[in-house]
């Protein structure tokens, strides 16, 4: 296990009532709760280029916005910004917020919708004194962060994350992307987001299964970094998919603490940061397969299963070990088997483009015990690696689990 000694030094802040992880430079994410009214006027008081901007642009989804966007918009319109598009003309307000969305779901992280939100940011005559602010999922997340880090030759991002996989991952580290045809998050940038915000609030409106496949990188950071955050998780499934306290905060809190201590040390992937990868190699080339039918948490939960396989039969882990994180993901509702009617060579071809790669070598991040792993992507033997997929693919089902029903899942298990 990690000991909470070698996490980042965490602060409070008094004003918001959270937790402060510090990732690097000057990038923090606060953890708690009823956030989302007050971030506008937090991020005015603070120093730097994001309280000096004239224009905040919040991108979010259709869906996401829907729920949080006009009560995220009327904030910023509480502390003296005009609203892009209303009375921004009549105001004389020397701040605007202005909204750009995009529809909802991983189609919208493309090359198009990219411009889409950039174009209505010339429109709107956006200089460098510009924060984006992306309100949403992993695919806004993404999406937003991208856009700041290429406008203007880059301006500062704001994240506001609404999914538990968005919160514990993808808004931070930086990395930002769109998927292109050859394959997911080829085309991309590091950008650190200035400020996340990891409001426990805005999980409340998802349903079940988009809590559990975002538990899915939980799980993973338990795996790879903290045996007492994978026992938390093996112990309290239904408490922390139900979202109760002090489960689901703990378990965000370690997740995003784990991932600013990787990613301080290792901001570029050149070596460590690839840790974080575990399950994705296979559950990425899955992903390319069965999305949208499958969620990114879910094929990441196939491929932690099939990795830790490889892990034990080199010799790293125990049967005993793979059979605990099998049974953990279940507990969870999550998918552990790989889906029935995919082909090896398809997910080989896949697999042979991912971004750990060095040459023609497949590499994989590699368990040493539940907690513990190699320090970087491991290369493995191709026909080790299709021996094992293709075993995985033996044991094919369906892909009709009902994720985020821990009991049901349970009743699978045999």
């Amino acid at each position: 296990p990690i000991l909470s000694s070698m996490l980042p030094a965490i602060s409070r802040d008094e004003v918001l009532g959270t937790r402060v992880i510090p990732v690097i430079g000057d990038s923090v994410v606060h953890v708690g709760r009823g956030l989302l009214d007050k971030i506008p006027s937090f991020l005015l008081s603070q120093e730097g280029p994001v309280s000096k901007a004239s224009v905040f642009v919040v991108v979010s989804d259709d869906n996401v916005f829907s729920i949080y966007g006009r009560r995220l918009l009327d904030a910023f319109k509480s502390v003296g910004m005009a609203e892009e598009g209303s009375d921004s003309e009549s105001s004389g307000a020397s701040k605007r917020v202005m909204r750009v969305t995009v529809p909802a779901g991983e189609g919208s992280k493309c090359r198009e919708m990219k411009a889409k939100i950039e174009d209505a940011m010339l429109a709107a005559r956006c200089k460098r004194d510009t924060v984006v602010v992306a309100l949403g999922g992993g695919v806004v997340g993404d999406l937003a962060g991208f856009c700041a880090a290429t406008y203007m030759r880059g301006v500062p991002v704001v994240q506001i994350p609404t999914s538990v996989m968005a919160m514990v991952d993808s808004s931070v580290g930086g990395k930002t992307a769109i998927n292109v045809p050859a394959g997911k998050n080829l085309v991309g940038a590091f950008h650190q987001p200035r400020f996340v915000f990891a409001d426990m609030e805005l999980l409340k409106s998802l349903s079940p299964r988009e809590i559990a496949e975002g538990l899915a990188e939980s799980v993973k950071m338990g795996c790879i970094r903290d045996s007492e955050l994978f026992d938390l998780m093996e112990q309290q499934p239904e408490g922390i998919l139900s979202l109760q306290s002090p489960w689901i905060e703990r378990v965000i809190f370690l997740s995003v603490a784990h991932k600013a201590m990787v990613v301080s040390i290792d901001p570029h992937e050149h070596g460590l940061r690839a840790i974080l990868n575990f399950g994705h190699t296979v559950g990425h080339a899955v992903e390319a397969k069965l999305s949208p039918q499958l969620l990114h948490g879910e094929c990441v939960s196939v491929g932690s299963v099939v990795e830790a396989e490889l892990a034990r039969r080199l010799g790293r882990v125990s049967h005993e070990d793979v059979l605990r994180i099998t049974d953990c993901l279940r507990a969870f509702g999550l998918p552990t088997q790989m889906p029935k009617g995919l082909e090896l060579g398809a997910l080989m071809q896949k697999m042979a483009v991912d971004k750990k790669n060095v040459g023609n070598m497949i590499r994989c991040t590699m368990l040493t015990s539940i907690g513990t792993s190699v320090d970087d992507a491991v290369p493995v033997d191709r026909k080790l690696m299709e021996q094992v997929v293709n075993d995985a693919l033996q044991k094919s089902t369906p892909a009709t689990l009902a994720a985020g029903e821990p009991n049901k899942a349970k009743k699978q298990k045999t």
